[in-house]
Protein backbone atom coordinates (compact mmCIF):
# COMPACT_ATOMS: atom_id res chain seq x y z
CA UNK A 1 0.00 0.00 0.00
CA UNK A 2 1.03 3.69 -0.20
CA UNK A 3 3.27 5.11 2.53
CA UNK A 4 1.55 6.99 5.35
CA UNK A 5 1.03 10.67 4.57
CA UNK A 6 3.50 13.20 5.91
CA UNK A 7 1.78 14.70 8.99
CA UNK A 8 2.45 18.30 7.93
CA UNK A 9 1.18 17.60 4.42
CA UNK A 10 -1.93 15.87 5.75
CA UNK A 11 -2.77 18.79 8.02
CA UNK A 12 -2.27 21.21 5.15
CA UNK A 13 -4.58 19.27 2.87
CA UNK A 14 -7.21 19.03 5.60
CA UNK A 15 -7.00 22.78 6.10
CA UNK A 16 -7.27 23.35 2.36
CA UNK A 17 -10.29 21.08 2.28
CA UNK A 18 -12.02 23.09 5.02
CA UNK A 19 -11.31 26.31 3.12
CA UNK A 20 -12.58 24.79 -0.11
CA UNK A 21 -15.85 23.85 1.54
CA UNK A 22 -16.69 27.54 1.53
CA UNK A 23 -16.15 27.72 -2.23
CA UNK A 24 -18.44 26.55 -5.04
CA UNK A 25 -15.73 24.18 -6.38
CA UNK A 26 -15.27 22.35 -3.07
CA UNK A 27 -15.46 18.95 -4.74
CA UNK A 28 -12.20 19.71 -6.55
CA UNK A 29 -10.23 20.00 -3.35
CA UNK A 30 -11.94 16.93 -1.97
CA UNK A 31 -10.36 14.98 -4.80
CA UNK A 32 -7.11 16.82 -4.15
CA UNK A 33 -7.17 15.88 -0.49
CA UNK A 34 -7.81 12.23 -1.27
CA UNK A 35 -4.97 12.15 -3.76
CA UNK A 36 -2.61 13.95 -1.42
CA UNK A 37 -3.39 11.63 1.45
CA UNK A 38 -2.66 8.71 -0.88
CA UNK A 39 0.93 9.81 -1.11
CA UNK A 40 1.28 13.21 -2.78
CA UNK A 41 3.85 15.24 -0.87
CA UNK A 42 3.42 18.83 0.14
CA UNK A 43 6.52 20.68 1.24
CA UNK A 44 7.08 23.89 3.06
CA UNK A 45 9.49 26.30 1.36
CA UNK A 46 11.29 29.37 2.58
CA UNK A 47 12.02 32.66 0.90
CA UNK A 48 14.96 34.96 1.35
CA UNK A 49 17.34 32.57 3.08
CA UNK A 50 19.89 34.30 5.27
CA UNK A 51 19.20 36.50 8.25
CA UNK A 52 16.29 35.35 10.36
CA UNK A 53 14.39 38.56 9.76
CA UNK A 54 14.50 37.94 6.01
CA UNK A 55 13.11 34.41 6.21
CA UNK A 56 9.57 33.96 4.93
CA UNK A 57 7.60 30.77 5.37
CA UNK A 58 5.23 30.15 2.50
CA UNK A 59 1.84 28.58 3.11
CA UNK A 60 1.42 25.04 1.86
CA UNK A 61 -0.43 25.05 -1.44
CA UNK A 62 -3.23 22.52 -1.90
CA UNK A 63 -2.88 20.02 -4.72
CA UNK A 64 -5.68 20.60 -7.21
CA UNK A 65 -7.23 18.26 -9.73
CA UNK A 66 -9.44 20.48 -11.85
CA UNK A 67 -10.63 17.97 -14.43
CA UNK A 68 -9.62 17.48 -18.04
CA UNK A 69 -10.76 20.92 -19.20
CA UNK A 70 -8.67 22.74 -16.60
CA UNK A 71 -5.64 20.46 -16.73
CA UNK A 72 -4.17 22.64 -19.46
CA UNK A 73 -4.54 25.99 -17.69
CA UNK A 74 -0.92 26.25 -16.55
CA UNK A 75 0.55 25.44 -20.00
CA UNK A 76 -1.97 27.86 -21.52
CA UNK A 77 -0.89 30.62 -19.14
CA UNK A 78 2.80 29.97 -19.73
CA UNK A 79 2.27 29.98 -23.49
CA UNK A 80 0.49 33.34 -23.27
CA UNK A 81 2.96 34.76 -20.74
CA UNK A 82 6.36 33.04 -21.09
CA UNK A 83 8.29 33.30 -17.85
CA UNK A 84 5.19 33.56 -15.66
CA UNK A 85 5.61 31.81 -12.32
CA UNK A 86 3.94 31.41 -8.96
CA UNK A 87 3.89 34.49 -6.79
CA UNK A 88 5.99 32.73 -4.15
CA UNK A 89 8.72 31.97 -6.72
CA UNK A 90 8.77 35.59 -7.89
CA UNK A 91 9.04 36.80 -4.30
CA UNK A 92 11.93 34.46 -3.55
CA UNK A 93 13.89 35.65 -6.59
CA UNK A 94 13.08 39.30 -5.83
CA UNK A 95 14.30 39.14 -2.23
CA UNK A 96 17.51 37.39 -3.27
CA UNK A 97 18.19 39.93 -6.02
CA UNK A 98 17.77 43.01 -3.81
CA UNK A 99 19.76 41.71 -0.84
CA UNK A 100 23.10 43.03 -2.23
CA UNK A 101 21.54 46.52 -2.22
CA UNK A 102 20.83 46.38 1.50
CA UNK A 103 17.06 45.88 1.40
CA UNK A 104 15.78 44.24 4.56
CA UNK A 105 12.37 43.95 6.11
CA UNK A 106 13.10 46.53 8.79
CA UNK A 107 14.57 49.21 6.47
CA UNK A 108 12.19 49.00 3.51
CA UNK A 109 8.75 50.42 2.89
CA UNK A 110 6.53 48.50 0.47
CA UNK A 111 3.89 49.86 -1.88
CA UNK A 112 1.92 48.44 -4.79
CA UNK A 113 0.08 49.78 -7.79
CA UNK A 114 -2.29 47.00 -8.74
CA UNK A 115 -5.98 46.86 -9.57
CA UNK A 116 -8.45 47.29 -6.70
CA UNK A 117 -10.16 43.98 -7.62
CA UNK A 118 -10.43 41.91 -4.45
CA UNK A 119 -9.15 38.77 -6.17
CA UNK A 120 -5.73 40.41 -6.29
CA UNK A 121 -5.55 39.93 -2.52
CA UNK A 122 -6.16 36.18 -2.74
CA UNK A 123 -3.65 33.96 -0.89
CA UNK A 124 -0.66 33.05 -3.04
CA UNK A 125 -0.58 36.22 -5.11
CA UNK A 126 2.76 38.02 -5.14
CA UNK A 127 1.18 41.20 -3.79
CA UNK A 128 -0.50 39.31 -0.94
CA UNK A 129 2.75 37.59 0.01
CA UNK A 130 4.71 40.84 -0.16
CA UNK A 131 2.17 42.64 2.01
CA UNK A 132 2.30 39.83 4.56
CA UNK A 133 6.11 39.88 4.55
CA UNK A 134 6.46 43.64 5.06
CA UNK A 135 3.44 43.82 7.34
CA UNK A 136 1.59 46.51 5.38
CA UNK A 137 1.38 48.20 2.00
CA UNK A 138 0.82 51.67 0.62
CA UNK A 139 -1.83 51.36 -2.14
CA UNK A 140 -0.76 53.53 -5.06
CA UNK A 141 -3.10 52.08 -7.69
CA UNK A 142 -6.73 51.81 -8.65
CA UNK A 143 -8.73 49.96 -11.30
CA UNK A 144 -6.47 48.68 -14.04
CA UNK A 145 -3.39 48.98 -11.82
CA UNK A 146 -2.33 52.53 -12.73
CA UNK A 147 -0.80 54.71 -9.97
CA UNK A 148 -3.62 57.21 -9.69
CA UNK A 149 -2.10 58.70 -6.54
CA UNK A 150 0.29 60.52 -8.88
CA UNK A 151 3.42 62.42 -7.89
CA UNK A 152 1.90 63.71 -4.66
CA UNK A 153 0.92 60.20 -3.59
CA UNK A 154 4.37 58.84 -4.38
CA UNK A 155 5.99 61.70 -2.48
CA UNK A 156 3.84 60.98 0.57
CA UNK A 157 4.54 57.25 0.38
CA UNK A 158 8.28 57.53 -0.21
CA UNK A 159 8.71 60.01 2.62
CA UNK A 160 7.36 57.39 5.04
CA UNK A 161 10.53 55.38 4.39
CA UNK A 162 12.61 54.38 7.44
CA UNK A 163 15.62 56.64 8.01
CA UNK A 164 18.21 55.94 5.29
CA UNK A 165 15.92 53.16 4.08
CA UNK A 166 14.58 51.83 0.82
CA UNK A 167 11.39 51.93 -1.24
CA UNK A 168 9.99 48.88 -3.05
CA UNK A 169 7.03 48.95 -5.44
CA UNK A 170 5.23 46.16 -7.31
CA UNK A 171 3.00 47.36 -10.14
CA UNK A 172 0.96 46.22 -13.10
CA UNK A 173 -2.49 45.22 -14.36
CA UNK A 174 -4.02 41.77 -13.98
CA UNK A 175 -5.77 39.16 -16.08
CA UNK A 176 -7.89 36.20 -15.03
CA UNK A 177 -8.14 32.74 -16.53
CA UNK A 178 -11.23 30.56 -16.40
CA UNK A 179 -11.01 26.90 -15.33
CA UNK A 180 -11.08 26.07 -19.04
CA UNK A 181 -8.15 28.39 -19.73
CA UNK A 182 -10.02 31.32 -21.29
CA UNK A 183 -8.08 34.57 -20.76
CA UNK A 184 -9.94 37.59 -19.44
CA UNK A 185 -12.48 35.47 -17.54
CA UNK A 186 -12.58 34.36 -13.90
CA UNK A 187 -14.88 32.22 -11.77
CA UNK A 188 -15.32 34.14 -8.53
CA UNK A 189 -16.18 32.64 -5.17
CA UNK A 190 -19.94 32.44 -4.72
CA UNK A 191 -20.75 33.02 -8.40
CA UNK A 192 -21.96 30.39 -10.86
CA UNK A 193 -21.05 32.35 -13.99
CA UNK A 194 -17.73 33.68 -15.23
CA UNK A 195 -16.97 37.39 -14.99
CA UNK A 196 -14.31 39.56 -16.61
CA UNK A 197 -10.82 40.11 -15.20
CA UNK A 198 -9.63 42.80 -15.46
CA UNK A 199 -13.15 44.16 -15.82
CA UNK A 200 -12.02 47.80 -16.03
CA UNK A 201 -9.44 47.17 -18.75
CA UNK A 202 -11.87 45.05 -20.77
CA UNK A 203 -14.60 47.67 -20.33
CA UNK A 204 -12.20 50.34 -21.59
CA UNK A 205 -11.46 48.22 -24.66
CA UNK A 206 -15.19 47.75 -25.32
CA UNK A 207 -15.73 51.49 -25.00
CA UNK A 208 -12.95 52.50 -27.39
CA UNK A 209 -14.03 49.98 -30.02
CA UNK A 210 -17.77 50.66 -29.76
CA UNK A 211 -17.72 53.65 -32.08
CA UNK A 212 -19.56 55.72 -29.48
CA UNK A 213 -18.16 59.00 -28.23
CA UNK A 214 -17.70 58.74 -24.48
CA UNK A 215 -16.81 62.06 -22.83
CA UNK A 216 -14.38 62.35 -19.95
CA UNK A 217 -16.16 62.02 -16.64
CA UNK A 218 -14.88 63.65 -13.45
CA UNK A 219 -17.05 61.20 -11.52
CA UNK A 220 -15.25 58.30 -13.21
CA UNK A 221 -11.67 59.51 -13.45
CA UNK A 222 -9.91 56.15 -13.26
CA UNK A 223 -11.93 54.59 -16.08
CA UNK A 224 -11.53 57.80 -18.07
CA UNK A 225 -7.74 57.52 -17.72
CA UNK A 226 -7.75 53.87 -18.79
CA UNK A 227 -9.94 54.59 -21.78
CA UNK A 228 -7.83 57.53 -22.94
CA UNK A 229 -4.54 55.63 -22.58
CA UNK A 230 -5.81 52.55 -24.40
CA UNK A 231 -7.64 54.42 -27.16
CA UNK A 232 -4.60 54.70 -29.50
CA UNK A 233 -4.23 50.92 -29.33
CA UNK A 234 -7.85 50.22 -30.30
CA UNK A 235 -7.35 49.53 -34.04
CA UNK A 236 -4.39 47.19 -33.42
CA UNK A 237 -6.22 45.31 -30.68
CA UNK A 238 -9.31 44.93 -32.85
CA UNK A 239 -7.17 42.99 -35.34
CA UNK A 240 -5.53 40.80 -32.70
CA UNK A 241 -6.06 37.05 -32.67
CA UNK A 242 -5.38 36.99 -28.92
CA UNK A 243 -7.15 40.15 -27.84
CA UNK A 244 -7.27 39.69 -24.06
CA UNK A 245 -3.57 38.86 -23.74
CA UNK A 246 -2.52 41.67 -26.07
CA UNK A 247 -4.87 44.06 -24.27
CA UNK A 248 -3.34 43.47 -20.84
CA UNK A 249 0.14 43.86 -22.33
CA UNK A 250 -0.86 47.27 -23.75
CA UNK A 251 -2.35 48.19 -20.38
CA UNK A 252 0.91 47.17 -18.73
CA UNK A 253 2.97 49.50 -20.92
CA UNK A 254 0.70 52.42 -20.01
CA UNK A 255 0.91 51.60 -16.30
CA UNK A 256 4.69 51.22 -16.46
CA UNK A 257 5.07 54.57 -18.21
CA UNK A 258 2.98 56.27 -15.53
CA UNK A 259 4.93 54.65 -12.70
CA UNK A 260 8.27 55.70 -14.19
CA UNK A 261 6.93 59.23 -14.65
CA UNK A 262 5.95 59.73 -11.00
CA UNK A 263 8.78 58.05 -9.08
CA UNK A 264 12.01 59.66 -7.93
CA UNK A 265 14.83 59.12 -5.45
CA UNK A 266 14.35 62.33 -3.48
CA UNK A 267 13.37 60.42 -0.34
CA UNK A 268 16.95 59.87 0.84
CA UNK A 269 20.11 57.87 0.18
CA UNK A 270 18.39 54.49 -0.02
CA UNK A 271 17.40 52.48 -3.08
CA UNK A 272 14.20 52.51 -5.10
CA UNK A 273 13.28 49.05 -6.42
CA UNK A 274 10.55 48.61 -9.03
CA UNK A 275 9.00 45.30 -10.07
CA UNK A 276 6.44 45.52 -12.83
CA UNK A 277 4.48 42.80 -14.56
CA UNK A 278 1.18 41.06 -15.12
CA UNK A 279 -0.63 39.62 -12.12
CA UNK A 280 -2.42 36.45 -13.26
CA UNK A 281 -5.53 35.27 -11.43
CA UNK A 282 -5.51 31.48 -11.76
CA UNK A 283 -8.64 29.35 -11.31
CA UNK A 284 -9.28 28.40 -7.69
CA UNK A 285 -7.60 26.80 -5.86
CA UNK A 286 -4.41 27.43 -7.85
CA UNK A 287 -2.07 30.11 -6.44
CA UNK A 288 -1.70 33.36 -8.32
CA UNK A 289 0.98 33.71 -10.98
CA UNK A 290 3.02 36.75 -12.01
CA UNK A 291 4.78 37.58 -15.27
CA UNK A 292 7.78 39.89 -14.56
CA UNK A 293 8.33 42.54 -17.21
CA UNK A 294 10.39 45.19 -15.39
CA UNK A 295 12.77 44.84 -12.46
CA UNK A 296 15.15 47.66 -11.62
CA UNK A 297 17.02 49.36 -8.80
CA UNK A 298 18.23 52.96 -8.57
CA UNK A 299 19.26 55.57 -6.02
CA UNK A 300 20.51 59.13 -5.86
CA UNK A 301 24.04 57.81 -6.27
CA UNK A 302 23.25 55.11 -8.84
CA UNK A 303 21.63 55.17 -12.26
CA UNK A 304 18.81 52.67 -12.90
CA UNK A 305 20.11 49.12 -13.12
CA UNK A 306 18.20 46.32 -14.83
CA UNK A 307 17.69 43.27 -12.59
CA UNK A 308 15.52 41.18 -14.93
CA UNK A 309 18.26 38.57 -15.11
CA UNK A 310 17.04 37.43 -11.68
CA UNK A 311 14.05 35.80 -13.37
CA UNK A 312 15.93 34.04 -16.15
Amino acid sequence: GPPPPHPVGAMAVQKAYRQAARRPRAVLLAAAAAAALAGCSLTRGSVGAGAAEDAVTQPLAPVAFLGNDAAGVIPTVKAAFPGAMKGSAVMSKLLSAVKPYGLKKRNTIYGQSVCSDEINSDPGHLTTLMTRYYGRTFPLGGIGGAPYVGRTGFMAFSHHVPDNGNVLIVFGPHIGFSPEGEPGKFLRTGQAALSTSCGAVIAAYSQITSGARIPDDTQDIEQTWLRNQLKPHGPELAESSNTMVDLVMKAYKEVEKEVLDIVNTDFGPGHLVLLGGIQINMPYPMPGYFKPLHFSVRSKAMKPKDLMHAFR
